[in-house]
């Protein structure tokens, strides 16, 4: 959860005129658009996407839901899967079952 100072700079930003002039022009950028490709990208602390457009322009965004935190936590056991697929030699090995 971010910092309530954060959030209330943000809200300030919003309703201020420089704020909706600044996020008006990303929403002309947008409206209208046809989006001809989505692409993802590794940006270290989070997945980017960034949408293609017919006239050959790219808008980059990033969504909360694919922050690296929120990755580990909804697909944990997919990531350590796939890190074995890497260090296949540090996967533990499967003990052999005792018999008593």
């Amino acid at each position: 959860m971010g910092d309530i100072c954060d959030m209330n700079d943000l809200e300030r930003f919003m309703r201020c005129p420089e704020g909706k002039e600044a996020l008006g022009e990303i929403r002309k950028m947008l409206i209208g658009r046809k989006i001809t490709e989505v692409e993802f990208t590794n940006e270290i602390h989070c997945i980017g996407t960034s949408l293609h457009f017919d006239d050959n322009e790219v808008f980059v965004l990033f969504q909360p839901s694919l922050d690296v935190g929120v990755v580990r936590m909804e697909f944990g056991e997919v990531i350590e899967r796939e890190y074995y697929v890497d260090f296949p030699e540090r996967k533990p090995s499967k003990e052999e079952p005792s018999c008593t």
